[in-house]
């Protein structure tokens, strides 16, 4: 999965942090963190918030809001940030974060993050938020937080800068995304078909649900509307591919009010064969893109 976009990367490399991987480092696990929730979506003080990801500590009663950036900024998401940041608790009351106490201890903090160097970028605020640099060199990418943007934690900021001994990030954590880029929408296309093989070999019936159970490790992590956002686009996916060709092997049934689909082939290696030429097609469109941006 190299064709991802950079903030697929990036949600994919503070996964890993959290994880144990003998080819990634496991910095922020060694602290208690783990994912708590992912692209969280919800209003405060009647603005709406939408950061990438929220890792919580049990062990310290602190969560890290975080938003994974390219270079650019909006002065009014760094207000919507600064709100949460300085009434943490709003993140329990509403039930946002799962891993935490509710407790008077309980912290949070927010984060951007980066491929870029925000060092200079003109709107980067003048608080307290932490800007983490996931800065690559020839060998890995240290991960750094910059100058004057560290976490307030002390057992946090500690750990950085973090070297990761590799240039290459995880990929398979959050294996795709929506609405970043045709890339990520042709890397979700290639997961949600090869989960359609894997599903149909397993059982007779099934639904969009059981192909993203499939498809995507942190399913259950995933925020409510991006689980339903990727629900349409799996019906929509799916649609597509049975005008040209699939429908010879399952068929659309109504379950009541969700749709679902039955396999209707005698022949499972068939539809192996069928959906390997799809996936071929889409893999060649993702190559040619790496090809056009070396150019």
């Amino acid at each position: 999965m190299e064709n991802l976009s950079d903030h697929t990367l990036q949600i994919n490399a503070w996964i890993g942090l959290c994880q144990l991987d003998r080819t990634f480092p496991d910095a922020l696990r060694n602290l208690g963190y783990t994912v708590d929730i992912i692209d969280p979506s919800f209003v405060h003080e009647g603005d709406s918030v939408n950061p990438d990801l929220i890792l919580t500590s049990r062990a310290h009663n602190h969560s890290i809001i975080i938003d994974c950036k390219s270079y650019f900024i909006k002065e009014e998401q760094n207000q919507k940030y600064e709100s949460i940041h300085h009434s943490p608790e709003v993140l329990l009351t509403r039930g946002i974060v799962s891993a935490a106490d509710a407790t008077e201890d309980f912290d949070a903090e927010f984060s951007y993050s980066s491929f870029e160097d925000l060092d200079e970028n003109p709107h980067l605020p003048e608080n307290d938020f932490a800007v983490v640099h996931f800065d690559e060199d020839a060998n890995q990418y240290i991960i750094r937080t910059l100058d004057n943007y560290e976490f307030n934690l002390v057992d946090l900021q500690d750990e950085f800068p973090i070297f990761t001994n590799t240039r290459r990030l995880p990929t398979d954590y959050f294996p795709f995304d929506v609405g970043t880029g045709d890339d990520d929408y042709r890397q979700f296309t290639i997961s949600i078909l090869q989960s359609t093989v894997h599903v149909a070999l397993k059982q007779n019936t099934f639904d969009a649900d059981d192909l993203l159970e499939d498809a995507h490790p942190l399913w259950v992590d995933l925020d409510n509307n991006l689980k339903n956002e990727l629900r349409a686009h799996t019906e929509t996916i799916l649609t597509e591919y049975q005008r040209q060709g699939l429908d010879e092997h399952i068929e659309k049934v109504q379950a009541g009010r969700k749709d679902e689909w039955r396999v209707v082939s005698k022949s499972l290696q068939a539809l192996q064969r069928k959906v390997d030429g799809f996936v071929d097609d889409v893999q060649e469109k993702l190559e040619q893109t790496s090809l056009d941006d070396f150019e």
